[in-house]
């Protein structure tokens, strides 16, 4: 298999068919590289396409062989189950890669009902942890494959997109740029007020409360370069750009919602926050253990995830207690939950694809009870989520997949970018505690966009 594949003017300029369902036949191929110069995955990615980098695995897509729809987004299992059945029919030849070859990628919306749809690029290109490159093809046109190419040639052409897209130093002058809060400090604080007062009325035990702000930059993100100071910033986050209906949505986000290899499951939330610096107005990193408020909310979060997966497999190990996740500014609690999954009674296993749509949305990002939650989050947020804090990731022809907490993340569109930010709100929540968090991970968002300029909510720019 490592002496074929589509020609390299095909690849990297096939748009492919935008499918619903995705239930076209379509054939792939896949190649390994050569080795050679080392290839800019945030450059090659440029400013249309997709890309996931992090667990040890880089992932670039380029162009649509096929769009996968989910009308009713994750709401709608037998939708998630028909999507990956979809990728498994695609035709593949022998193949001695890793994973299946074919490999689905997007980003969910926040409401889980929302209309969604995941890309199979046309070329799918693969780093893994020991350095080894492929190229995946597909197309819907059978005809197209498999054409013998030149793999040296292919990685060339590789080169040469990123050098294209090679990224430039976009950082803006102060002045040059508008901070737009969607509401006020004081309207933030009086919604957290109403949800911890709902919290003392009301069935609802947890909700997490975010707030949107945009930044008018006055000229056209450099995405590349984003996404590379953000791999410096937080090199133990997934680093991710994907196109949706509101632009592109960018980010590092430090929390995997779920991850499936085989029979092997694991998911890592994280719920309690505060800064890693003196002075910034929370509690230091190591008091975060011992704050109750913290604790509790991270008990939630890791309970839910429990009782989601426990009944889908045949062991699952769950920590007795967190421990601390420390990121370029800021320290989380988090727990590592691992297990094995059991069989279903058809032989099959759920997909990576399924078990992030049955645990979105987790107590880190919705609330306890979940329905509850979200009609307050829905009274009482500034605006529609869209992208932001909705599962971002992959599923393969497997089944197999990674998908992250839409977190730490902005949304690109023309000039203006859209940065949201969440806490999470317990009986004893303090309004102007959760506003200082608010402004602590808007401000590690904002470093990676404008790096060196001050970020500030209490007096807009412009």
């Amino acid at each position: 298999m490592t002496s074929r594949t589509v020609p390299v003017s095909a690849t990297l300029h096939l748009t492919g068919d935008a499918v619903d369902g995705g239930h076209r036949s379509a054939s792939a191929v896949r190649i390994r590289l050569p080795d050679g110069p080392s290839i800019d995955p945030f450059a090659l990615a440029g400013a249309d396409g997709v890309l996931l980098a992090g667990g040890g695995r880089v992932l670039v897509g380029l162009g649509a062989a096929l769009t996968l729809a989910l009308p009713h987004g994750s709401a709608d299992l037998d939708g998630i189950d028909a999507a990956t059945e979809a990728l498994a029919a695609v035709a593949c030849g022998p193949d001695d890669g890793p994973g299946h070859p074919v490999v689905a990628l997007g980003a969910l919306p926040f409401e889980g009902g929302a209309p969604a749809s995941l890309v199979v690029p046309a070329l799918l290109y693969r780093c893994e942890s020991d350095g080894s490159e492929w190229v995946t093809a597909v197309t819907s046109d059978p005809s197209a494959l498999p054409v013998p190419a030149d793999a040296v040639a292919l990685r060339d052409d590789l080169l040469a997109r990123a050098a294209a897209h090679r990224p430039t130093d976009d950082s803006p002058a102060p002045g040059t740029l508008r901070i737009r809060p969607r509401s006020s400090d004081e309207e933030f604080r009086g919604a957290v007020a109403a949800a911890v007062d709902a919290i003392g009325t009301t069935d609802l035990v947890k909700v997490v409360l975010a707030r949107n702000v945009d930044v008018d930059l006055g000229r056209a993100v450099d995405t590349a370069a984003l996404l590379a100071r953000w791999a410096s910033l937080e090199p133990s986050c997934t680093v991710f750009a994907v196109p949706t209906p509101d632009g592109r949505f960018v980010g590092a986000s430090p929390e995997l919602l779920v991850a499936r290899t085989g029979r092997a499951v694991r998911s890592r939330p994280l719920a309690g926050t505060t800064d890693r610096d003196h002075g910034v107005g929370s509690s230091l990193p190591a008091a975060l253990l011992d704050s109750a408020k913290d604790t509790e909310e991270h008990r939630l979060v890791v309970d839910a995830v429990r009782t989601q997966l426990e009944p889908l497999t045949d062991q699952l190990q769950v920590p007795d207690g967190p421990e601390l996740v420390h990121l370029h500014a800021i320290t989380h609690l988090g727990t590592t939950v691992a297990g094995t999954l059991a069989t279903r009674s058809d032989g099959t296993l759920p997909s990576a694809l399924h078990l992030a749509a049955l645990l979105h949305p987790t107590p880190a990002v919705g609330g306890v009870p979940r329905t509850d939650a979200l009609d307050w989050i829905r009274r009482l947020e500034d605006g529609p989520r869209g992208s932001y804090a909705g599962p971002v990731g992959w599923v393969d022809g497997a089944g197999d997949g990674r998908w992250m907490v839409g977190i730490r993340a902005l949304t690109v569109d023309g000039t203006t970018v859209r940065m949201t930010a969440g806490v999470g709100v317990v009986a004893g929540s303090r309004p102007e505690t959760e506003l200082v968090e608010t402004h602590l991970k808007l401000s590690s968002v904002f470093e990676a966009l404008a790096p060196g300029i001050p970020f500030d909510t209490t007096a807009p720019t412009g």
